[in-house]
Formats: structure tokens, C-alpha cells, sequence
């Protein structure tokens, strides 16, 4: 992936990752929230389910009396529907809340994913290139903090992402009185919330030179 500069300061980054951590926690609670009141439909297909039982032991004991002369035998037709409806009814309440439990599910998904996604293709991009530029810009500080090459460089991207009006308040005006390359390199550190190492001081060591005697 490469990397482009970091045109977020940090603190933008922090209200980025704020923002994005919420919205993602409501979406999944909200898809909590629906998943949960879905399955509550379960309890339907449970009395479903239990009528039916209930239909099939009625079934079974308006069957019992099916012997009986007279009625017995438009008893036994009662009852052998009664057990057919009743079977019917049981079978249909268990798959409907087979289904009600896939639905919850998808229906839990569906909502958890579908806001969350898009948002997040875009985010985790623009947050891995974040990291490695300031991880770049980190390094070289470290490795050449105070080259004149490296003030020019941080410079240049503090003029080409810090708003105007802060431009301003460090006194640029694009005259020759606007603030030097280490002042603009200082504020660039400091958008993206690095801090500048302690200066590296490089003594060059002259040859000692012989003592006459």
C-alpha cells in the first residue's frame, strides 16, 4: 500500500478513531437490539408448537371414546383430523422458529455490517498510511534531526497541511520576516505529534598537536 503524507494532524486522528469506535459500537448495538427482538418471535412458534401437542393429545383421547356405538365412528374421524391438524401444527412451529433463529442472525449481521463496512474500507487505509508516514517522518527526525535538508523537507509539509490562520499565528507572512525552516519543521512535529530528540551534537576532534620541549 503506499504511503501518502499524513494531511490529518494527530489530534484529528484521535477524533477520527473516537468517531469511528462510537459508530461502529451503535451499529452493533443496534443490531444486537434487533437480532434479540427478532428471536422473541421464537416464543409464537413455541405456542404453535405446544397447541399442537395439545391438538394431537386431544386427538388421542377423543380416540380412546372411538368405540362407542352410535358416535363412535364420527369420534374416531374427529379424532384422527384433530391428530393430523395437531401434527401439522407441530411441525410447522418448529420450522418457523428454525427460520426466526437464521433470521435474527442475518438480521443481526446485516445491520452490524452493511453501515460499518464502506466506513471502514475507507478508514483503515487512510489510517495504515497514516502510521507508516508518521513513522517515517519519526525515523528521519531521529536520524537527522537538525540537517538542513530534513528542516527544508518538514518545512515544506507544515506550508502544505497546517491551515493558514496557524501559519499566521507562527508569524508567516511569505516574506523574508516569516518564520525559519526550524520553526516551521517544529510545528509540523508537533501536528503530527511527534516530539523533536534532543539535539545531537557532533564534536570533531582535532589531533592533538605534539608538545616541544
Amino acid at each position: 500500500m503506499p504511503t501518502v503524507p499524513a494531511f490529518l494532524s494527530a489530534r484529528a486522528m484521535r477524533w477520527l478513531n473516537v468517531t469511528i469506535a462510537i459508530w461502529a459500537a451503535f451499529w452493533i448495538a443496534i443490531a444486537a437490539y434487533t437480532a434479540y427482538e427478532v428471536a422473541a418471535l421464537r416464543t409464537l412458534s413455541n405456542t404453535v408448537v405446544k397447541a399442537g401437542a395439545a391438538t394431537v393429545s386431544t386427538g388421542h383421547a377423543l380416540a380412546a371414546v372411538g368405540h362407542l356405538p352410535f358416535v363412535g365412528g364420527r369420534i374416531s374421524s374427529l379424532a384422527a383430523q384433530a391428530i393430523a391438524a395437531g401434527a401439522t401444527a407441530r411441525a410447522s412451529g418448529a420450522s418457523t422458529a428454525t427460520t426466526i433463529d437464521q433470521l435474527a442472525v442475518l438480521f443481526g449481521i446485516a445491520i452490524a455490517l452493511i453501515p460499518t463496512v464502506p466506513l471502514l474500507a475507507l478508514y483503515v487505509p487512510l489510517r495504515i498510511s497514516w502510521r507508516r508516514d508518521r513513522k517515517a517522518v519519526s525515523r528521519a527526525v531521529a536520524q537527522w534531526d537538525g540537517e538542513p535538508g530534513l528542516e527544508a523537507f518538514l518545512a515544506h509539509r507544515a506550508l502544505a497541511h497546517l491551515p493558514f490562520h496557524e501559519l499566521r499565528d507562527l508569524g508567516y507572512d511569505g516574506t523574508e520576516a516569516s518564520p525559519s525552516d526550524a520553526d516551521l519543521a517544529a510545528a509540523e512535529l508537533r501536528r503530527l505529534g511527534l516530539g523533536r530528540p534532543a539535539r545531537r551534537v557532533l564534536a570533531q576532534r582535532r589531533p592533538r598537536e605534539p608538545v616541544h620541549r
